[in-house]
């Protein structure tokens, strides 16, 4: 059976073509009372105010939507705003007043329940260790199709912190120092931050400083947290109320929001919580402005053998989608504007592929499936993907597509346009090949496009065929493919790694690791750099040591917890078994774990100005294969075509990358 919906139709039709419904649910419930297992429901050019729910009794359901659009979000046309009262005026720049119109919330129906308080953001805020503490996420504005920022000093780039009186009662100070006594704090002291004078006289102008919010990178550029603040701009002392995990440092990256004075520009708005007023500075006069209300995904699946196609997702508080169950298909669909992650999948075999994924506040995919203890495939795909522009509110650790579980599969997409990584994986087993990954990783030197790290057990991921190309910007100088903190058990082969600034390979100390065959053209630092951290830390007292230095240490108890030596564990993985945790093992012993052994590093073609293979521990020779690495100076030296990624004569001993291939699709079937 197959029913309609329609904005001009009617929930009391019968949903057909000529009389659709007006309602998805109504479609929906219609499906489950004819008790016809796969119906199916096209829905018309349109937009909803609700969302798609499916239940286990929608399974083998199949949902059309080209055109539809559903939201979460209140959409005001411009010519609905007001003008900006007399009284607020004087607060704003002349300019300012000019431009900023109102719109009245409360006047709308809505109340501080559904726009809430300021909450904070960044993946390592400290919010959820203090009482009271407004955890959540925001409501978020947009002036057309792009997110509104709330009003914010500077209204570009950075400030950076004078001086760090106090870095509060922080959990590691300085770097690898850990306060594990200070773990367990409840409201644990904020600290004292010193303004630069320009920035303290800036905030002498404020009417109402205890408004202030900042956001920044206190102390590490891959950790960024808010916090609300307190000033005394005698001493230009800035107090946050939440403490920095990680410590702060005199030249660290923050900016102040939250401040109605600082609307100032277009694409901001600042909203009082206490009157529902928000002020709006819109990207162009004649812009809608939608509010996002809705707490919860838009699409919701539960059930299996489910197929989503067509449908657009804008303006929730949440994901655009969450989907759980077996083998699901999300096709085509657009999901932008969202505050959480695009779309998030749990689960078995399920598939997402040719969606449009952008401006997102966190990530674009989450993936998960699979059992670890078993090391049963989840089989998940997200496939042909165009993820962009994503994480514009969490800045670290939001990547275009995440991977978890065990035998999932990122291939054939499309991801940039980040501050941080592109494809972050954990697990075992997943194949992550024939992407293009661009413009990501814009706002750390400690990060990867493609990134994973601390599991001596996260063994069998396969990353081969992928391009990777303007990775970094500005200053910030990050690695192509970063396995971090003894990461181990990895292979990557195939790949063409381009001009990334620092490392083209970081392999941070793990062991059975493979970089092979893969093409890394470059000036950066090093083509390849293999480290031997862990090693380093447990023998020579390293920089790391505090990781492996006891039983007691993050890589043992984390080693402990994965059933590495059950039956499925050693047929798959069979070296692991052999592992000596004794720490009575002579720690040269190649099976004692801290050690890089078994791992490959050969037939790398390299192109550095420098001639440069990299930098790889004396230990890594010592226990693993580094073999022929053949370098040059130039592309021409090494009868390398720079605009097609191929050597102009067949290389022997050197398989032939499947250029053609990479990126998504242009034949993926419909």
């Amino acid at each position: 059976m197959t029913y309609y919906v329609s904005p001009a139709g009617d929930d009391r039709n019968p949903g057909t073509a000529e009389r659709p419904f007006a309602t998805l649910t109504r479609a929906r419930d219609a499906g489950r009372d004819a008790g016809e297992a796969g119906y199916s429901v096209h829905v018309l050019p349109g937009v909803w105010r609700e969302a798609l729910v499916l239940g286990e009794e929608d399974s083998g359901s199949h949902w059309y939507g080209d055109g539809a659009c559903l939201t979460g979000g209140l959409t005001v046309c411009a010519s609905a705003l007001a003008p900006l009262p007399p009284e607020y005026a004087a607060r704003l720049t002349g300019d300012a007043a000019a431009h900023v119109r109102v719109l009245d919330l409360a006047a709308r129906g809505l109340t501080l329940e559904d726009w809430g308080p300021v909450c904070a953001i960044g993946g390592f805020h400290t919010a959820s260790r203090y009482d009271d503490a407004p955890i959540g996420t925001n409501i978020e504005i947009f002036s057309g199709e792009r997110r509104m920022t709330l009003a914010r000093y500077p209204n570009e780039g950075w400030l950076r912190l004078d001086a760090v009186m106090d870095v509060g009662e922080v959990n590691e100070f300085p770097a690898q120092n850990y306060w594990r006594c200070n773990n367990a704090l409840r409201n644990p002291r904020g600290g004292c931050y010193i303004l630069d004078p320009a920035a303290n006289e800036r905030v002498k102008k404020w009417a109402e400083p205890e408004t202030a919010w900042t956001f920044g990178y206190f102390m590490w550029d891959w950790a960024d947290s808010s916090s609300p603040v307190t000033f005394y701009t005698p001493n230009r002392a800035m107090y946050p109320r939440f403490v920095s995990n990680y410590g702060a440092r005199a030249g660290a990256l923050y900016y102040l929001y939250n401040v109605l004075e600082e609307l100032d520009s277009p694409g901001e708005y600042y909203l009082d919580r206490k009157t529902g007023l928000l002020f709006v500075w819109t990207y162009s006069p004649d812009d809608s402005v939608t509010v996002s209300l809705s707490r919860k995904p838009l699409l919701r699946i539960s059930s299996n053998d489910v197929t989503v196609e067509g449908f657009t997702l804008t303006a929730t508080r949440s994901n655009g989608a969450k989907i759980t169950g077996r083998g699901n298909v999300l096709r085509r669909l657009t999901v932008k504007n969202v505050a959480d992650h695009g779309i998030v999948v749990n689960g078995e075999e399920n598939t997402v592929d040719r969606c449009e994924i952008t401006r997102t506040g966190r990530g674009g995919v989450y993936l998960t499936g699979g059992d670890r203890n078993t090391l049963t495939p989840g089989g998940n795909r997200v496939t042909n993907c165009r993820i962009h522009d994503y994480s514009e509110v969490y800045q670290t650790y939001q990547a275009g597509v995440s991977l978890s579980g065990v035998g999932n599969v990122c291939a054939h997409n499309e991801i940039c346009g980040s501050p941080h990584i592109a494809v972050l994986y954990g697990g075992n087993d997943h194949l992550i090949e024939y992407n293009r990954i661009h413009h990501v990783v814009l706002h750390s030197s400690d990060a990867g496009a493609i990134y994973s790290g601390f599991d001596w057990c996260g063994h069998g991921t396969v990353i081969r065929y992928n391009l990777l190309t303007d990775i970094g910007a500005g200053d910030f100088r990050p690695d192509g493919i970063y396995w971090d903190d003894g990461q181990s058990g990895q292979t990557a082969y195939g790949n063409i790694v381009v001009g990334v600034p620092k490392n083209g390979f970081l392999v941070g100390g793990g062991f059975e690791n493979t970089v092979r065959d893969n093409l890394i053209v470059g000036d950066g630092e090093n083509p390849i750099q293999y480290d031997d951290r862990n090693r380093d830390g447990f023998v020579h007292g390293g920089w790391a040591k505090q990781a492996v230095n006891t039983p007691d240490a993050p890589h043992w108890q984390k080693l402990r917890a994965v059933p590495y030596l059950s039956d499925p564990w050693r047929a798959k993985y069979p070296s692991l078994g052999r592992l000596k945790t004794d720490f009575s093992t002579d720690p040269d012993d190649p099976d004692f774990p801290i050690n890089p052994t078994n791992s490959v590093v050969e037939n790398n073609v390299i192109v550095h100005r420098d001639g440069r293979l990299g930098r790889i521990a004396e230990s890594v020779y010592r226990y693993s294969r580094v073999g022929e690495n053949p370098v040059y100076r130039t592309a021409e030296e090494a009868d390398l075509d720079t605009e097609t990624w191929r050597f102009r004569h067949p290389r022997a001993g050197f398989p032939e990358i499947p250029v053609e291939k990479i990126g998504p699709e242009e034949d993926a079937a419909d």
